[in-house]
């Protein structure tokens, strides 16, 4: 397992410290991957924890500098390396679920408004007809 400081010494130093503390934070809220986490005792005797990696993460990490260089976006670079398939597969069905509710949303307000314009039309006529109705009753008299 790889500290931050090791990770750093194996990506030649091409990004920060606090870059890759950040990208670490960043690949575990976007993506299904969890960093190992070793405890310790500071000098006050209080238990911290810290993240460390495995040599694929290594690996992966180094991908995602090459990545960034290609000026690729953070994020899309981030879950191009780091999102397993699987959950890549589940990302574009609950997309795919968004697009579905969006369009039958769209197609309910449509249907809403028709209804209104239909009631509103059918009230109309219940109005001319009433007036009608009057005028034929006042003619048979």
């Amino acid at each position: 397992m790889f500290s931050f400081e090791e990770v750093l010494f194996e990506l030649d130093n091409a990004i920060s410290l606090k870059t890759l503390k950040n990208w670490a934070n960043k690949i575990e809220k976007l993506t299904d991957v969890r960093f190992v986490r070793q405890y310790a005792k500071n000098k006050q005797g209080r238990n911290y924890s810290y993240k460390v990696f495995s040599v694929e993460q290594v690996e992966q990490l180094k991908q995602l500098v090459q990545l960034r260089k290609q000026n690729v976006p953070l994020d899309q670079a981030m879950i191009e390396v780091f999102m397993s398939a699987e959950e890549k597969e589940r990302q574009q069905v609950i997309t795919i679920a968004k697009i579905d509710f969006e369009e039958n949303k769209a197609t309910v307000k449509e249907l809403i408004d028709l209804v209104k314009d239909v009631l509103s039309d059918n009230a109309e006529i219940k109005k001319r007809l009433k007036v009608l109705e009057m005028k034929q009753g006042m003619t048979r008299e």
